[in-house]
């Protein structure tokens, strides 16, 4: 009867060693982390061009920004007139 006994506990033993080698979390493997890190970075690009977009648009919709360009056009439409009455040939 021990022999069985003993069997048996060796039986429950492994199984319950087989069972925790199998609930174990296993490493990632390489591949796997390099597609964990495409993710992350290609997120935090998105979130980048985002953000740049969003300030452009911003920086280009200010007043300041729209004064600043419509003097330049006044002062380029100026110089051209300026050239044309020096320059053209009558």
């Amino acid at each position: 009867m021990r022999p069985a006994v003993s069997i048996a506990l060796i039986l429950v033993a492994l199984t319950v060693l087989a069972d925790s080698a199998q609930d174990e979390p296993t490493e990632p493997t390489l591949t796997q982390k390099f597609e964990k890190f495409q993710n992350k970075l290609q997120a935090f690009a998105e979130s980048i061009a985002d953000k740049t977009k969003a300030a452009f648009q911003e920086l280009h919709h200010r007043e300041f920004s729209e004064k600043a360009r419509n003097w330049f056009s006044e002062q380029f439409q100026n110089l051209k007139e300026k050239f044309n009455e020096k320059f053209s040939r009558d």
